[in-house]
């Protein structure tokens, strides 16, 4: 009896630690293997975006409509500033046409205004390549809403003008303006050489953000 006992006593210590093994095992993988817990936590909608540079062109000649256009759709839909036929020595100074420029962008921006050419034309048979002094000889005033002149002289001699916004400021936030009127001036002395001409002028509104 006391031998079969011991035999049995064994047994049951063998298949204790078999079952004591495979808890701990168990425990193994389920607290530090594959089936571990597991918690996160997800930051979404993260972006970054830009402000934008943008403004509006309304170019009105003086007893015409008014043709708006913007830098996105310029230069085919912005109109002309003046038109102004039959000119003579003597002639003016006369306000010939405006443009209101706004700041439709979301970025403070400064704005300048230049002469991208000016070129003289014949009218007739007559006219000849050295009669190009028209565009020289007419004198161009450009003065903004405050009122304040922004550029006085020869129309072929305007440089890169910085401009203001209506309220004189060199910086223009978003949905600032300011309306610029163009007049012209043909002096008493024009030379013979601006008979039978077109001046034919382009100008550029810059914009930079700032």
């Amino acid at each position: 009896m006391s031998i079969e006992r011991k035999s049995s006593d064994r047994r049951k210590l063998r298949a204790g630690m078999v079952f004591v093994l495979v808890v701990a095992g168990t425990a193994l993988i389920g607290w530090g293997g594959l089936a571990a817990w597991q918690a996160v936590t997800v930051n979404n909608g993260s972006t970054a975006s830009t402000l934008g540079v943008h403004h509006s062109n309304v170019a009105t000649v003086t007893g015409g409509s008014a043709v708006p256009c913007t830098d996105e759709s310029a230069p085919g839909t912005c109109g002309a500033i003046f038109n102004v036929t039959k000119l003579t020595p003597g002639y003016g100074p006369t306000a010939v046409g405006t443009v209101t420029i706004t700041n439709t962008g979301t970025e403070a921006s400064t704005f300048n205004l230049q002469l991208t050419s000016a070129v003289v034309s014949g009218d007739d048979l007559m006219w000849t390549a050295a009669n190009n002094t028209l565009c020289a000889d007419l004198k161009l005033t450009i003065t903004d809403s405050e009122p304040h002149t922004v550029y006085a002289g020869s129309l072929a001699a305007l440089p890169s003008e910085a401009l203001n916004n209506s309220n004189g400021s060199a910086t223009w936030n978003p949905a600032d303006s300011n309306t610029f009127t163009f007049s012209l001036a043909l002096p008493p002395n024009s030379p013979n050489t601006d008979e039978d001409s077109t001046c034919t002028a382009v100008f550029t509104w810059g914009q930079n953000g700032v």
